[in-house]
């Protein structure tokens, strides 16, 4: 039936195109100067808004997309195809700001996902046809699903401790959910209370991104091991890795900077007041251009390197070790650095650091001799 209608639609379509083509052909010959300029202008302002919109609204990403990123993309981009079920790659690519071969790369990730025993039946069901994105609900979501006792509790502590965070909301949904959680709770579990160290200057600071207030710090930088004060506008306050940051212009040296909270000794409003400027992710100064980069070859057992410091790229090799290319912000960190390390690094390049483990090792020894030396 469908086939017949879409052949009569067009059959009768065609008929009307025929004779409207025929009456109007003597009017398009005044008007088609104009109407092709005017199509023409209207067409060329709406590429350049697109272009606009879309250099506006992609930001440029620096280096490979991390697992993290691409499991926290999925976690949104998955329920919205459920939803649709059926949606172009490319109209999902633009609503999820990544290229398409980007976007195929996750969906075939998620679709050897699921719950154990990993049968067909308990992978998410997302496949790609025809330049769309098709996706159905599992079976396994076909049946009531129910926490174990111990993933009860285990979800109920990281909500706990979410709950515990600067900037939580109290009254929100994850505050409600809590509550309805505490009847389920076993015995007992009441007596289990979740505390955070408080971090220091948090809280003012996410009330600074807020407002735009400028504030000054006095900082402490472990590399130079020197103090500076400086001025800075806070625009993003997070966490990584168990360590709060601020984001923020510094008006001392004129860039965008990221300060480590907890190396924050002082903090002073100002009362003056800056233009309220959004920062995403990517455009966080992790990386300055003016910071040298160096390579290191990382073996086994100093993988821990790998998992504590961002770094422009990696490289594994087939023996086991990582050849790591990080910014430093200056030799003597590098020094501690390959110090605490031990035979586990090697400078691979700059030529100029190769020794540089050797000589900090003696450096610090002469120090501790002089020490130890009476006056």
């Amino acid at each position: 039936m469908m086939a017949i209608k879409k052949r009569s639609a067009k059959s009768a379509g065609s008929k009307r195109s025929t004779r409207s083509a025929k009456s109007a052909a003597p009017k398009r010959s005044a008007g088609s100067k104009r109407s092709t300029r005017s199509a023409k202008s209207a067409g060329s302002k709406r590429s350049a808004k697109s272009t606009r919109s879309a250099k506006s609204v992609r930001p440029t990403r620096r280096g490979p997309r991390s697992a993290a990123q691409r499991v926290s993309g999925l976690l949104v981009m998955l329920p919205w195809i459920m939803q649709r079920q059926r949606v172009k790659i490319s109209t999902m690519a633009r609503q999820f700001n990544l290229s398409e071969a980007e976007l195929v790369e996750d969906l075939q990730m998620a679709a050897v996902c699921g719950v154990p025993p990993y049968t067909p039946d308990a992978l998410i069901d997302v496949y790609m046809d025809d330049g769309m994105v098709i996706a159905e609900v599992p079976l396994v979501f076909s049946r009531p699903l129910k926490l174990s006792t111990a993933e009860l509790f285990a979800v109920s502590v990281m909500a706990q401790t979410a709950m515990q965070l600067p900037g939580a909301n109290k009254k929100g949904p994850l505050a409600s959910a809590l509550a309805k959680l505490a009847p389920l709770m076993p015995a007992g579990a009441e007596t289990i209370k979740v505390q955070l160290p408080k971090a220091r200057f948090v809280k003012e600071l996410l009330a600074a991104v807020e407002a735009g207030e400028r504030h000054e710090i006095e900082y402490f930088s472990p590399a130079t091991a020197k103090r500076t004060t400086r001025t800075i506008t806070p625009r993003k306050v997070f966490e990584d890795s168990g360590r709060w940051y601020v984001a923020a212009d510094d008006h001392l040296s004129g860039e965008d900077r990221v300060f480590r909270i907890d190396r924050i000794e002082k903090l002073v409003a100002t009362q003056i007041f800056d233009q309220l400027r959004e920062v995403q992710d990517d455009e966080l100064p992790w990386f300055s251009e003016s910071l040298q980069q160096v390579t290191l070859r990382v073996q086994k057992q100093s993988r821990w390197i790998v998992e504590s410091y961002p770094y422009v790229s990696r490289a594994d090799n087939k023996d086991g070790s990582v050849d790591l290319t990080i910014s430093i912000t200056s030799k003597h960190w590098l020094g501690r650095l390959l110090l605490r390390a031990g035979n586990g690094v090697k400078v691979v390049k700059p030529a100029e650091y190769k020794n540089l483990a050797s000589e900090t090792a003696r450096s610090v020894l002469a120090r501790y001799q002089t020490a130890k030396t009476p006056a």
